[in-house]
């Protein structure tokens, strides 16, 4: 079942930082919730340092423009993640204003 779970609630491990939670994701991310409620594994999923990293969701931020004149705002790589993958499904019934929303109720996390 860990192995299951690991791999639906993936992170990449050459992606930058992430490696470095690799083993505190399995250990106290993924095996304390295998044989629990989906609803725990998947808030502690949104919550690991490593899912954070992976996603990019540490770069998300309110929506403006910075004094380079670059844009900076709202990341929905996690948002789209849980809905798409996680959760409802490519077909779930969602659109891109509930992405949005979702990726709004994540920044800061």
């Amino acid at each position: 079942m860990v192995d299951f779970w690991f791999n639906h609630f993936n992170v990449f491990a050459g992606k930058g930082q992430t490696r470095i939670y690799l083993t505190e994701y399995e250990r106290d991310t993924i095996r304390p919730h295998v044989f629990g409620k989906f609803k725990d594994l998947l808030l502690a999923t949104a919550e690991s340092p490593a899912m954070l990293f992976y996603l990019d969701n540490w770069q998300s931020a309110v929506p403006r423009t910075m004094p380079n004149g670059r844009a900076r705002g709202v990341n929905e790589n996690y948002a789209r993640e849980l809905m798409e993958l996680h959760t409802l499904g490519v077909d779930g019934g969602y659109t891109q204003r509930d992405v949005q929303e979702v990726a709004r109720a994540f920044t800061g996390w």
